[in-house]
């Protein structure tokens, strides 16, 4: 539901910015105060949303009319964790913001979709985070190490990615590839698994048309390490049944859960008991106890960017603003592959609309 609010009017040291790029993402249900969806994760400092309220997002707008010396009109600012509102009057010194975040100005040379689709905390920084500073997901690069490295190899660990062709997921199995390690990826199709192969995983699997299980095993006959979980429930249980001695589980979302948020019905992990069974490691990630390696990682991933290390993967939809909201449910379908960004196309900016 759209409602109307009246844009407070500009003073000095403020700008007023409409958004022109908006992520389409599940955190919109997610963080809804529903009655299954209680996780404590207000110990990191993340609030659920009241129904009725305005929903959150993150987003690049566009700078329309200026009463700053630091931002003139058209420049981009990124806005992580917003109220989605069209337009927002902002203080140049982050005053006004709960978490007193300054206005952060994207580089020309910087385009839009990659940026929200591959750099940010909600998308690929969750992947190098995970891949680089937790228990569960970090890897030593295949390779030598060490003064005698020259006599051994290092074998290259196997990681394997739900909801790979997602925002979190692509970037994963591509941060992974470029750390020596096997990469196998599940997604929904076929299509969606043939094109994972040119986004760092050695092996792919369309989860609707194929036995999961029977494909791991061909994938990974000497099963898996590491497991970087998006999804949850049904996919979690299959793959715990394949990971090896000791291997870690980095589970970084429930996709699978979001529908069941709603009524409390809560599938869960019916194969825990192999933790005990196998000696498995498991660890949760929410980036917002991340927060000091998140301006590490978006600097890493441009540099990875640049270097042809990672691929920027995103499913660009055009429209106004208003259609927000229609496309949320999109992301359930079959058809995204990568971050799902709306494009305002009521916005001139040429950096958002895949220039």
């Amino acid at each position: 539901e759209l409602a109307q609010e009246e844009v407070p009017a500009l003073k000095d040291g403020m700008i007023l910015v409409r958004l022109s790029a908006i992520v389409v993402a599940p955190f919109a249900r997610a963080f809804l105060e529903l009655p299954g969806n209680a996780t404590g994760a207000e110990d990191l400092g993340l609030q659920r949303l009241k129904l009725g309220s305005t929903a959150v997002g993150e987003s690049v707008a566009t700078v329309v009319s200026t009463m700053s010396k630091k931002y003139a009109k058209g420049d981009r600012i990124w806005l992580p964790f917003n109220n989605l509102s069209e337009y927002q009057a902002l203080a140049d010194d982050g005053s006004d913001n709960p978490m007193k975040i300054v206005p952060v100005k994207l580089p020309q040379f910087v385009k839009t979709e990659t940026f929200l689709s591959t750099m940010t905390p909600a998308a690929g920084a969750t992947a190098w985070v995970g891949a680089n500073h937790t228990d569960c997901g970090r890897v030593e690069d295949a390779g030598c190490g060490g003064c005698l490295s020259f006599l051994k190899r290092k074998a290259p660990k196997t990681v394997l990615v739900t909801s790979a062709a997602g925002a979190v997921g692509v970037v994963a199995c591509q941060v992974y590839k470029a750390k020596g390690c096997k990469v196998i990826g599940i997604t929904s199709t076929r299509e969606k698994a043939d094109r994972l192969l040119e986004y760092g995983c050695d092996g792919a699997i369309a989860y609707k048309t194929e036995d999961l299980s029977a494909r791991i095993g061909e994938l990974a006959p000497e099963k898996i390490d590491v497991l970087i979980d998006n999804v949850g429930s049904t996919q979690l249980d299959v793959v715990t049944t394949h990971m090896k001695v000791r291997g870690k589980i980095l589970s970084v979302g429930t996709m699978s859960e979001l529908d069941n948020f709603a009524t409390g019905k809560i599938v869960g992990w019916k194969n825990y008991h192999w933790a005990v069974g196998r000696e498995l490691k498991f660890e949760g990630l929410n980036m917002s106890g991340h927060s000091a390696h998140i301006p590490g990682a978006m600097m890493s991933l441009g540099m990875m960017i640049f270097r042809g290390k990672i691929k920027p993967a995103h499913t660009l939809v055009s429209g106004s603003f208003s259609e927000w909201a229609t496309n949320v449910d999109k992301l359930f379908g079959t058809d995204t592959f990568g971050r799902m960004i709306l494009v305002n196309t009521e916005v001139v900016d040429d950096k958002a609309a895949g220039a």
